[in-house]
């Protein structure tokens, strides 16, 4: 007599998305200590990678443990998370551009050479693309968020 039961399966998709969820949870971890590693936390503005993080960590939980029906608040949540990651980027390179000003011929640079300066931290010590780790995450989950959940099989033992 042969029995029944129910098994999760692991299929290629339910693999994929695994993958790109610990993926996102390797992001942020990684972000986490690199901000932790740098002090990023002197000032209210220096805060808001701290908080992205936080949507993120709620964000995946609730694509990893939440009901089937989170996609759409997780989606919001990442864009979040985008729009922070956007702005950090935009930070970092206007910081750079602001200590241009210590060099002696900035202002005979073009504008687009010395926002060019900026952006590949020629000038100034912030990293430009460090929040772009923000943005991979969430990109991730938003990712994780298009692949379907496994689903429970029926199992002849």
């Amino acid at each position: 007599m042969a029995s029944t039961s129910l098994r999760t399966a692991i299929t290629p998709t339910s693999a994929v998305r695994l993958g790109l969820l610990a993926l996102t949870a390797i992001g942020i971890a990684g972000a986490a200590l690199e901000l932790a590693f740098e002090r990023h936390w002197q000032t209210f503005t220096q805060l808001i990678p701290w908080v992205a993080l936080g949507v993120l960590v709620v964000a995946l939980a609730l694509v990893a443990f939440g009901p089937a029906r989170t996609a759409a608040p997780v989606r919001v949540l990442a864009g979040v998370v985008l729009l922070a990651s956007a702005y950090g980027v935009f930070m970092h390179v206007s910081v750079n551009h602001g200590m241009g000003g210590m060099i002696p011929d900035w202002d005979t640079l073009s504008p687009l050479t010395q926002w060019w300066y900026a952006l590949t931290k020629s000038v100034g010590a912030a990293p430009p693309l460090a929040p772009g780790m923000l943005a991979q995450s969430a990109l991730l989950l938003l990712l994780a968020t298009l692949v379907p959940r496994r689903r429970l099989h029926e199992v002849k033992a």
